[in-house]
């Protein structure tokens, strides 16, 4: 029997923002995107349609970044690159001939092989004053950026507490 979901208004936007998207997004960033149209939709609604959907083969988890839990509407073969800075994953669909794992873990059922591919992509490559497992916080109040490792308890510039949010410049 066919799993089964009642295709709400959230539900569908959830679906139509995955259509064609390159970002491979976590629930979150899913979240954040369709929030402010949805306000009532919660992020347990975002997982559990991507749920739904992983269950009914329609996205992928990809598990590329230790920080989130990312998926992909694209199920068909490829690999992933992600850049150590700023965490964007690119897709790969060259051809790339894996050994036979078999060989290596002749005990176990091989259920999934992906390469994954660290990189600094040409953005980050052209920043100055790189610094790897930095993030960028903005502050709310005055705006200004701070970068570092963990995120702030106040806003070094205005002193505010709370108020300093991850920075995703826009592209």
């Amino acid at each position: 029997m066919k799993p089964k979901i009642k295709w709400t208004p959230q539900r569908l936007a959830i679906i139509k923002y995955l259509d064609g998207n390159k970002q491979h997004p976590s629930a979150e960033e899913i979240y954040e995107a369709l929030s402010d149209n949805f306000p009532t939709m919660s992020v347990a609604t975002v997982y559990n349609v991507l749920e739904f959907l992983k269950r009914t083969n329609r996205v992928k988890e990809i598990h590329i970044d230790p920080e989130k839990r990312r998926f992909d509407p694209d199920t068909t073969e490829h690999h992933h690159a992600i850049c150590i800075k700023c965490k964007k994953v690119f897709d790969i669909y060259q051809k790339i001939e894996l050994p036979d794992l078999h060989q290596y873990l002749p005990d176990f059922d091989i259920l999934d092989a992906q390469l994954t591919i660290h990189v600094l992509c040409p953005e980050c490559k052209e920043k100055k004053d790189i610094k790897i497992g930095h993030k960028e916080y903005q502050c709310s109040i005055c705006g200004s950026i701070r970068t570092a490792k963990h995120k702030p308890q106040k806003c070094p510039a205005c002193g505010s507490r709370g108020t300093l949010k991850e920075y995703k410049p826009s592209n």
